[in-house]
């Protein structure tokens, strides 16, 4: 990944940091024993860094709407709230070399009232698909683990799949643009919408050229301004 590529601070240390991006990721509706524990670091907002483990009974899976994070470290117990972490990395025992980042962030879900384009915002722990120059995409689950590898679990409802938000240079947050159970035509015409500004590129994802899952590609060709 080029360090000189649009990253927003929320997100830049997951894109430095994170090993490799959703695409090598598992994708499934799975339970995690309730005895597992990842290695857990986090640094907080006010440049705290806190090493423990978290998981264990009830908790091995991490929603992506937890408010609150229970780490347990060599003083003890501690309860963080979501909002003051920066970000967080998971690893499983004897696998540190694939390190996860989560990220807490805003996002806009869009929706229209009385014709007119409004939106609401959220946040959720979110993981990086894929950055651009000027264009990144984001996505959540229902809940996050690690299997036994150390490779990133997304646990999806089957009437929801996995979610997915694009931030272009400039904007203040992801936007929801589409789900991975979306048909590809709603998907290309979210893409005619959302990234009018690159003609050429809408039109390879019209034309079919480019998958409108291809997030690589769209991410790594949007180039805002190109009639």
């Amino acid at each position: 990944m080029k360090h000189q590529r649009f990253l927003p601070a929320a997100i830049a240390a997951m894109a430095v940091c994170c090993l490799f991006l959703l695409g090598s990721c598992q994708v499934a509706e799975v339970v995690i024993a309730g005895t597992t524990y990842y290695d857990t670091e986090i640094k907080t907002n006010d440049n705290r860094l806190i090493t423990g483990r978290i998981g264990g009974q009830r908790s091995s899976n991490l929603p992506s709407g937890s408010k609150t994070i229970s780490i347990k470290t060599d003083e003890g117990r501690m309860k963080i709230k979501s909002e003051t972490i920066e970000y967080m990395k998971l690893a499983r025992k004897g696998h540190p070399e694939k390190q996860q980042m989560l990220v807490y962030m805003d996002f806009k879900m869009p929706y229209k009232k009385k014709g007119v384009q409004k939106y609401r915002t959220f946040k959720r722990w979110q993981v990086l698909d894929n950055a651009g120059d000027h264009l990144l995409i984001t996505a959540y689950g229902h809940s996050y683990s690690l299997s036994k590898d150390g490779a990133l679990v997304i646990t999806y409802s089957s009437d929801e799949g996995i979610q997915y938000c694009i931030q272009r240079r400039g904007d203040d947050c992801p936007i929801l643009i589409g789900r991975s159970i979306s048909g590809r035509s709603f998907m290309r015409k979210q893409w005619q919408a959302y990234l009018e500004d690159d003609a050429v590129l809408c039109k390879k994802i019209a034309d079919k050229e480019i998958d409108a899952f291809d997030f690589k590609s769209i991410t790594e060709q949007y180039t805002p301004g190109r009639k």
